[in-house]
């Protein structure tokens, strides 16, 4: 193949490769039905859950749905990351038992980087499911490219909301909405 054929399959190539990440990009967007997966915990212990299913949590053949679930990718060198786990295990455990899910998804990948997270989920006593994407596999699908990012996801599956960043100054996080989501009483909770 000479140099002008190769050139046009490289940015043929090129062109395929950026369709498809838009493609998986704008397979999680607000009102569209949430990728499904299926993916192994970090704290099974603590969560009580090896593996969660997204099927299992939300949607249309569930007869129990969550009646909302926030599902957060986060790295351990995030710092508004680690200002955001902290408050969700607060919800968490005032709310997981009025419908309330929440599971966040790890998208770290190197060795000692998957250390530091296990130090930290176990330090933090995380009880809500900490999915192992070490292959960014979910990240990719759901086209989060920084962190936290949050999807909002209804009983049935649907994203009502992506909300991407963590500063309670700049972008309050939507407590009053997820409180009359699950029909209980909208007040303040301490975020720290």
């Amino acid at each position: 193949m000479n140099k002008a054929n190769r050139m046009i399959v490289a940015v043929l190539t090129g062109l395929y490769l950026i369709g498809v990440s838009a493609a998986i990009a704008k397979e999680a967007e607000v009102g569209s039905k949430a990728p499904f997966f299926f993916i192994g915990t970090y704290n099974a212990e603590l969560s009580g859950i090896k593996r969660v299913f997204l099927d299992r949590l939300v949607g249309e053949k569930l007869k129990e749905p969550k009646k909302l679930l926030l599902l957060s990718f986060f790295n351990i060198d995030c710092k508004p990351c680690k200002k955001e786990l902290p408050f969700l295990q607060k919800l968490y455990e005032r709310y997981k038992d009025k419908g309330l899910g929440i599971v966040v998804v790890n998208c770290d990948y190197r060795k000692e980087k998957v250390a530091e997270v296990i130090k930290y989920i176990n330090d933090s006593k995380f009880t809500f499911p900490v999915l192992k994407d070490r292959f960014q596999a979910l990240q990719r699908r759901y086209g989060v490219e920084s962190f936290p990012t949050m999807f909002i996801l209804d009983p049935r599956g649907t994203i009502k909301d992506i909300r991407v960043g963590y500063n309670e100054e700049k972008m309050p996080f939507p407590l009053a909405d997820v409180q009359k989501r699950l029909g209980v009483k909208v007040e303040p909770i301490e975020s720290k």
